[in-house]
């Protein structure tokens, strides 16, 4: 049997009390919020898609689950501690209050949850809401990537290799960032790849960077694949492969990556590494609309009305 993770309750908690809602905002409050494995959050997306009554933006049960998780916070449940943290950092159905939020946070580390060290350590790394400590930032985020948090791993791999909180040590910030990405959070791959694509930190490995990204998309990230084929279509990144490129291009979009339309798409328009061409553009533009990409509105927009300019290629190309 597959054990509970500690957001079970709390998702079940929320649900339970807005599931039957007709607010849109206790849905937009409930993806915004997204508990861990949260188990609704297809049901929620669909009803605020479907929700169009504007009266409705404002939160009407969210309040209640609040108060529900807060009760079981004072009971020093770690889980809802947490959450009642990053409830009053994010401003979830209530007025944002960080100091409040960082409160909470104190008390869910007391408590052991490795969220909160996470958490507190990025506010303490940014100054926002704290002032700016990044030694207590590398600490507390240590502790998170030490028990089970990626993102923090990932993070403190990086602040390894600048020194940031911390002596400089290149070796164990990349260990830090392999480690990260092979236990499953992705990204770290990504930050790999900049790094030997920059080569500030690292020796500059234009080889090595590809690999990287090639790591990543081939794990299935879509967007990954589109930054890959968008650096193999233009050549941008020290290497060139037109066909692979639009390849992983139409593989994100088949994910559903849909800024790749745009991205695509625009290629085209400009004749950036493709042979230029106004109606394929226009047809990623509107492929992409249709697929509910809303930065292809602008872009259709945009190039219908360049199409509108007296000789102009676009105008000659779409006629």
């Amino acid at each position: 049997m597959t054990a509970k993770h500690p957001d079970d309750e709390i998702d079940d908690i929320i649900w339970s009390e807005i599931g039957s809602s007709d607010a849109k905002g206790d849905f937009i409050c409930y993806v915004i919020h997204s508990p861990v494995n949260a188990k609704f959050l297809g049901e929620a997306q669909a009803r605020i898609d479907t929700q169009t009554d504007t009266d409705s933006l404002a939160p009407v049960n969210y309040f209640k689950a609040i108060e529900r998780i807060r009760l079981l916070a004072l009971e020093h449940h770690p889980a809802a501690t947490f959450h009642m943290g990053k409830i009053h950092a994010l401003g979830i159905a209530v007025t944002q209050d960080l100091a409040e939020g960082v409160r909470w946070y104190e008390k869910a580390i007391a408590l052991g949850e490795p969220r909160a060290y996470a958490n507190l350590g990025w506010l303490y790394q940014s100054g926002y809401g704290v002032p700016a400590d990044t030694s207590k930032a590398f600490e507390l985020l240590s502790y998170a990537g030490e028990h089970g948090i990626l993102s923090a791993r990932a993070t403190v791999g990086m602040m390894l290799l600048k020194g940031e909180g911390c002596a400089p040590d290149g070796d164990a910030g990349l260990q830090k960032l392999v480690s990260a990405f092979r236990d499953g959070y992705l990204n770290a791959g990504n930050h790999l790849s900049d790094l030997y694509f920059e080569g500030k930190y690292v020796a500059l490995d234009i080889e090595l960077a590809h690999d990287w990204l090639w790591k990543v998309a081939d794990r299935g990230d879509e967007r990954t694949m589109a930054i890959l084929g968008h650096h193999l279509i233009t050549g941008s990144h020290g290497k060139t492969d037109t066909q692979t490129g639009l390849q992983l291009m139409q593989r994100a979009i088949a994910e559903g990556f849909l800024p790749a339309y745009v991205w695509l798409g625009t290629l085209y328009k400009k004749g950036h590494g493709l042979k230029q061409d106004a109606r394929k553009a226009f047809e990623l533009f509107h492929e992409g609309l249709l697929a509910g990409c809303k930065d292809c509105e602008k872009a259709l927009a945009l190039l219908l009305s360049e199409q509108n300019t007296p000789g102009s290629d676009l105008s000659r190309s779409l006629h």
